[in-house]
């Protein structure tokens, strides 16, 4: 018999605003030694009955103040115990409201984002370069 473990699931929206991203730099009590990324991209685990899409808007506003549109699917991919799947999302009005995830944030252009590889983290520096 073959035991399927399910994956957690969680969704994050890559924010672009003036060909700029959006990331947030974590607040000292989400970095850990499992998770120890200090720079982050809105998003979060998705809950039941909820579309990944759907968690990825949810979480930005949370996360941002900012609501997003209309999104597109830029992959997935996954690591132990985790799928997670990323959005491109254009937020081209509104400030940034900070949830106690999160101390600050940053737009950064596409040139300078190399500076801030190691802070996000391969998998999510993969898919920023891939929604550009």
């Amino acid at each position: 018999m073959k035991i399927r473990i399910l994956k957690e699931m969680v969704s994050k929206a890559i924010v672009t605003r003036g060909g700029k991203i959006l990331l947030l730099k974590r607040a000292d009590k989400y970095i850990t030694e499992k998770n120890y990324w200090t720079w982050d991209i809105p998003g979060g685990h998705v809950e039941s009955g909820e579309s990944p899409e759907d968690a990825a808007k949810r979480e930005t506003l949370e996360e941002t103040g900012l609501a997003l549109g209309l999104v597109s699917y830029v992959g997935k991919d996954s690591n132990i115990g985790k799928l997670t799947h990323f959005y491109k999302a254009t937020s081209d009005s509104g400030d940034v409201t900070l949830s106690d995830e999160h101390t600050k944030y940053e737009w950064v252009n596409s040139e300078n984002l190399e500076k801030y590889r190691e802070g996000v983290g391969q998998m999510y520096y993969k898919m920023i370069l891939k929604a550009l």
